[in-house]
């Protein structure tokens, strides 16, 4: 059993117990405005709702700031008060075309269009013009397209033009799909999208779905390879955003309609893709899509302490007849038996993303340690991990967080005062996946939060208790067929500038990442509008940011002669039904040790080299068991410098 209090009473429990473990997905469940409506919520008023006491509140009156700088070779490319790009779905905010074009959407307050710049806090609502805008780089040039919107479903039922939290697709006849959550036509606030009238225009078609109740919101947009596309939309926890109530798809099979008021809607009805039964709770986490190259559509999914599924749709409509179903892991509760930080146990998060490489499905997801409390499990942001899965490589840890490296962030989960990393966000958090444009090499990047880089300053509005939020930066993993992922690269590396919302692009250019994100004029931390510094924070800047990164990792575009031989462990054979044999790049020494590493990261068996250069395995662990069959690799601990190989075991 899973054990689930409402994260506005674990806050409170926090103040008064000594260790209150994290049981929901967002350990301090606050948020200052409603991203749906866009009111401002009363935290005070929401515990007083609740019959809950009020926990402390306050807000430091001024707050000294300094400007800080963007990453070494980004550019800004728009600036925002709306400080917050996602709310956990990870959709595509930026495309690179086959001719090298890179398209970027994002989401911008627009205040030029209505309400005044900076926002009136105090309005009822303070972002009225809030919405995706678009830019795209031709030949080293950007040019700003300014919001995506269709006048003509203006006046329908009435005019509200707020809108945003969407995503970007590319057609196959080279026309930007642009989704968001808009009223346009006055009738209903929902998951749309928007498709370029022609290629390189300036002007839009709403492409609309139809009414339901509940609405479906946060929508992404993907396009097929026949020319139809399918959104996604999701009914999230309001004031929590923690989890999603439900996702279904709409799917339009030919564009080129055009809205009849009041219900002449273009796409095709909300269908259902996974039942509630699926999850533990009934609740699914974020969900992302992708589609393949083949035609199918894809959305990775995961409950958080359950398990993670990939759900495809072979013509993106989802109809029964055309949904296979995957699960990714195979977790249960009867596996966690630790009650201490020694667990080696981790659940999912929250996040996880999807992308194709052609036709393969590559997902990646963060997970948290799990830790037995009696007859329930409860979760830490403790050694918390990034992991990557997809049918060659099957599922592997690319990152894990060091001892030393983000102690802190699960203070709060021990029930002691501490930092947060900010809104749904553990300490490796906003895991992505792409590729090289010719397919060789998988890119894996996350947020990352170090304890030597927290914003004191931001408190959620509960000073003394959080400590600080992080300051975030982007960190990425690079691995080609039969090699394992690189050392963490740290693409943004600002101590104090506060990287978010980063979206990277599935196919990346030259052996760099490509990616967009949302960063602080200033260096402070946190999302303003979802309560991160408190629930009077005033207006802050955002600089919405490209940056085109070179991979140290990667080969891509260097000539065969000019790639460094690089040491590797050879092992055969390989798959193997047993005993192994492994060839050293050479000779070991004295205080050498040859480690088998499953992919959960931990060590199985441990062999000393002595003097040898080649050393045999029975595919036993260190107390004489036979170990599961499984992917496992080798690396010598002493020498970091030689590559650790991949291998299989078969039983």
């Amino acid at each position: 059993m899973m054990r689930r209090l409402s994260p506005f009473v674990l806050l409170v429990l926090l103040t008064a117990a000594p260790a209150i473990a994290r049981e929901s997905a967002n350990p301090r469940g606050r948020v200052v405005r409603d991203i749906v409506t866009g009111m401002t919520v009363s935290d005070a008023a929401r515990r007083s709702a609740q019959g809950a006491p009020l926990a402390s509140s306050a807000t430091p009156a001024s707050v000294t700031v300094s400007p800080v700088p963007l990453p070494a070779g980004a550019i800004v490319l728009d600036s925002t008060w709306y400080d917050l790009q996602d709310m956990g779905s990870l959709g595509a905010r930026i495309v690179i075309g086959a001719d090298g074009r890179v398209y970027v959407t994002y989401q911008k307050d627009y205040c030029e269009l209505g309400g005044g710049c900076p926002p009136n806090l105090g309005s009822p609502q303070p972002y009225p013009n809030r919405a995706m805008g678009y830019a795209v780089r031709t030949a080293g040039l950007w040019d700003h397209r300014g919001k995506v919107q269709d006048p003509d479903l203006w006046g329908c039922c009435l005019t509200e033009k707020l809108g945003g939290h969407g995503s970007i697709a590319l057609a196959p006849d080279g026309r930007v799909a642009i989704s968001q959550h808009m009223n346009e036509e006055g009738c209903d606030l929902r998951g749309i999208f928007y498709l370029q009238d022609a290629v390189g225009a300036t002007t839009y078609t709403g492409e609309l779905t139809p009414i339901i109740s509940p609405s479906y919101l946060f929508p992404q947009v993907v396009a097929t390879t026949d020319g139809s596309f399918t959104v996604f939309g999701e009914v999230p926890k309001g004031g929590q955003y923690d989890e999603v109530n439900d996702f279904r798809i709409s799917h339009l099979a030919s564009p080129g309609a055009t809205f009849g008021c009041p219900v002449g809607w273009q796409m095709g009805a909300w269908t259902a893709v996974a039942p509630p039964a699926l999850f533990r709770d009934g609740k699914p986490a974020f969900p992302s899509m992708a589609a393949a190259s083949d035609g199918r559509v894809g959305i990775a999914v995961g409950d958080f302490g359950g398990n993670l599924y990939l759900i495809e749709s072979s013509d993106g409509t989802f109809a029964p007849a055309t949904v296979r179903t995957r699960p990714i892991t195979a977790y249960s509760d009867a596996q966690v038996t630790a009650t201490d930080s020694t667990s080696t146990q981790f659940r999912p998060y929250i996040h996880c993303h999807l992308a194709y490489n052609d036709t393969t499905p590559n997902v990646v997801w963060s997970e948290l340690q799990a830790r037995r409390s009696g007859a329930n499990v409860v979760y830490f942001d403790h050694r918390s991990r990034i992991l990557h899965w997809d049918s060659q490589r099957g599922i592997e840890v690319v990152k894990q967080v060091a001892a030393g490296e983000a102690d802190r962030y699960d203070d709060l989960d021990n029930g002691l005062n501490g930092p947060l990393s900010g809104f749904n966000t553990i300490s490796v958090d906003w895991p992505q996946v792409g590729f090289s444009a010719d397919g060789r090499e998988t890119y894996v990047a996350w947020q990352r939060y170090a304890d030597t880089q927290v914003d004191a300053t931001a408190d959620a509005g509960l000073p003394g208790i959080v400590t600080g939020i992080g300051f975030g930066d982007i960190c990425i993993s690079v691995a080609r067929t039969g090699e394992s992922w690189s050392a963490a690269q740290n693409l943004t590396n600002t101590p104090a500038t506060d990287e978010r919302f980063f979206s990277l692009a599935a196919r990346n250019s030259n052996g760099r990442a490509q990616l967009v994100f949302q960063a602080p004029a200033t260096d402070q931390a946190g999302v303003t509008v979802i309560g991160d510094r408190g629930a009077t924070p005033g207006n802050l800047l955002r600089r919405i940011a490209y940056l085109e990164a070179p991979l140290t990792a990667s080969v891509v575009g260097v000539p065969p002669a000019a790639v460094p031989s690089i040491a590797t462990i050879r092992v055969s054979p390989n798959p193997t039904h047993g005993a192994v044999a492994f060839a050293l790049p050479r000779a070991g020494g004295a205080n050498d040790w040859l480690e088998v590493i499953g992919v959960d990261g931990r060590a199985v068996a441990r062999l000393a080299t002595g003097a040898a250069s080649a050393l045999r395995w029975d595919g036993r662990d260190a107390s004489g068991h036979p170990v599961a069959a499984g992917i496992y690799f080798a690396r010598l601990a002493s020498d970091p410098s030689v590559r650790a190989t991949r291998f299989t075991l078969l039983r």
